[in-house]
């Protein structure tokens, strides 16, 4: 008997992901770094498996002056399985993969940070396409050499 719980008790620890994450560890709020154009993406993973997926941009209408800010949400479903998170929206489904420690690289920054990165193909009208930090942060993408306006938003491209 004693034998068959180990061997049973081993397969279970072998079948579990290396990487798991709990939901608990996964709620609050994820942005991508800013913009030049301080344009912000974000989502808010909340209990139960909401989710709201929030950007904010400057915009102007015509015939108009000045900008104005503007902001769309998007609700949306969230689910954890190991350290993928799928999160589902307007017939859409994104697939992030959890990293406790994803350099900061890719925004010309040193050292690392818990992350949300995307995986696999974007389906069409995905809004998750830039790597996501763990909030609060100051992170922003820098403007591009030698052009008087900034790199687009890898957060926001559509």
């Amino acid at each position: 008997m004693t034998f068959r719980f180990l061997v049973l008790t081993l397969a279970l620890v072998a079948s579990a992901p290396a990487h798991a994450v709990s939901a608990s560890a996964l709620v609050g709020t994820w942005e991508a770094a800013r913009s030049a154009e301080d344009e912000r993406l974000y989502i808010k993973l909340m209990e139960k498996g909401k989710a709201q997926i929030i950007a904010e941009y400057d915009f102007q209408l015509p015939n108009m002056p000045g900008k104005r800010r503007g902001r769309s949400t998007t609700f949306a479903k969230w689910s954890v399985k190991g350290d993928n998170i799928m999160i589902t929206y307007s017939k859409v489904t994104d697939r992030l993969r959890y990293d406790a420690a994803f350099p900061l690289a890719e925004i010309g920054r040193e050292g690392a940070a818990a992350a949300l990165k995307p995986i696999g193909k974007p389906g069409a009208g995905s809004r998750l396409l830039a790597t996501l930090w763990k909030a609060p942060h100051e992170y922003r993408l820098k403007a591009a050499e030698g052009k008087g306006s900034a790199a687009p938003a890898p957060a926001l491209a559509q």
